[in-house]
């Protein structure tokens, strides 16, 4: 099982939908919960995803961004409701790995990263957390990038990475970033 998860998006480019990268045409987006983990068996360590999404923990709830198009997925998001800290936990993140350049070189989308930020404040804020979010980024200039792209606040409790974005800045993401809720 993953019990700690640890956020290692990067904030590329503060867009309200996705860009495409070689044209700089936007494109729309929709976000639904995966219901079912088996759905998940796709989304592997082996083929990019950074982990085996289908081993998160059970009371990690996970969100995937997609095209509104075509429904292609472009990122997914584990979270959990931590009444504990009055915040949402962010346990996991990752894009799709043709938008990660950090590890493939190039990228198809950017926008991925801060449209999964703004899925967990729309959850916090739905959870009666206000917006309210933390989780363990995977280094310190990780760390110091969600500092300077959301003005997230550096804890260190938990963990040596360990971040806050705090209510305010949380209505600053989803004041950027704009998405449609695929109930299916």
């Amino acid at each position: 099982m993953l019990e700690v998860g640890y956020i290692d998006i990067w904030i590329d480019e503060i867009v309200p939908c996705l860009k495409d990268s070689e044209t700089g045409e936007e494109h729309e987006t929709v976000v639904f919960k995966v219901e079912s983990r088996s759905y998940l068996k796709k989304f592997r360590e082996d083929n990019g995803w950074h982990i085996d999404w289908k081993r998160m923990p059970l009371d990690v709830e996970v969100y995937a961004l997609a095209l509104k198009d075509d429904n292609s997925i472009q990122g997914l998001i584990g979270i959990r409701d931590d009444k504990g800290s009055n915040a949402v936990y962010l346990h996991w993140a990752c894009t799709a790995p043709h938008n990660n350049i950090h590890d493939s070189g190039k990228q198809k989308y950017s926008g991925v990263g801060g449209h999964l930020f703004a899925v967990a404040a729309e959850k916090s804020i739905e959870w009666g957390h206000e917006g309210a979010m933390h989780g363990f980024a995977d280094n310190q200039e990780l760390l110091e990038h969600y500092i300077a792209a959301f003005g997230a606040e550096y804890l260190g409790m938990l963990h040596q990475y360990q971040f806050f974005i705090d209510e305010i800045n949380a209505r600053n993401i989803l004041e950027v970033y704009t998405y449609e809720w695929n109930i299916a």
